[in-house]
């Protein structure tokens, strides 16, 4: 019975010290101008005062989901921000090996063009010589190619 007595007694206490510990919290404002709620002091120097649980959950919850809804979006937004710009690098990436290779095509048909005299093309099945006609206006096609994609 003293045993009993004893263990119910303690567990009485411990119940009210334990409700008695949690039931205090410190708020301060941090020097972006936050008010924090902690169990812990804050930096040495920093004004604060001892709140009890029942004022924080009056005044900090809400305010908590507020701000986590607000840091949801914001995170949202800049997870999608920041995938369209890696999506327009990849374009602009893309793009810039197509103007390189169309350089670099448009250059060697020139070189065709310019370095022999008379010019066979293939059309389906059928090899036929371009009039020079042809090849002169093949030639200036070729050169604005070279300016559109080379510079």
């Amino acid at each position: 019975m003293w045993k009993q007595a004893t263990v119910t007694g303690l567990a009485i206490v411990l119940i009210c010290f334990a409700t008695n510990v949690s039931a205090q919290a410190y708020k301060w404002k941090d020097p972006n101008g936050n008010i924090i709620y902690s169990q812990t002091p804050p930096p040495l120097g920093t004004p604060y005062e001892l709140v009890d649980d029942a004022s924080i959950a009056a005044t900090s919850f809400g305010v908590a989901s507020t701000s986590t809804k607000d840091i949801q979006k914001t995170l949202d937004a800049s997870q999608k921000a920041r995938a369209e710009k890696k999506e327009q690098e990849q374009l602009i990436a893309d793009s810039e090996q197509i103007k390189k290779e169309n350089c670099t095509q448009a250059k060697t048909n020139l070189t065709a063009l310019t370095s022999r005299g008379q010019v066979t093309i293939k059309e389906g099945d059928l090899y036929r010589k371009l009039t020079e006609e042809e090849r002169q206006e093949r030639i200036q096609q070729a050169n604005n190619s070279i300016e559109e994609f080379c510079n």
